[in-house]
């Protein structure tokens, strides 16, 4: 497995493991490289795609369209926003998640 599949994965489960633990008002099932989180209130689905062309974890978000993310050259843990360097992907996860 590459390094960014290992990373990737890691973070994938991560995710998994955030959504299902601490937000009761989302359905998360994990299948193969993507993540489908689905509201209970308003049906609305949330994406999380493993891509590993461009070594990216993509969100497709109902609230604020496509995102993708690159591991951080400065913070390991982190995956930020090809578009906007201040954007990460957990932080804007829960962020939508709690709207």
């Amino acid at each position: 497995m590459t390094d960014f599949k290992e990373q990737a994965q890691l973070t994938m489960d991560e995710i998994f493991n955030l959504v299902e633990s601490e937000y009761e008002d989302f359905e998360v099932d994990f299948e193969e490289e993507n993540i489908r989180i689905e509201s209970l209130k308003d049906k609305s689905v949330f994406i999380i795609s493993m891509h590993s062309p461009t070594s990216q974890i993509w969100l497709s978000s109902p609230r604020s369209g496509a995102h993708h993310f690159e591991k951080s050259l400065s913070n390991s843990s982190q995956w930020v926003s090809t578009r906007d360097s201040k954007l990460e992907l957990f932080d804007l996860l829960k962020s939508e998640l709690s709207q």
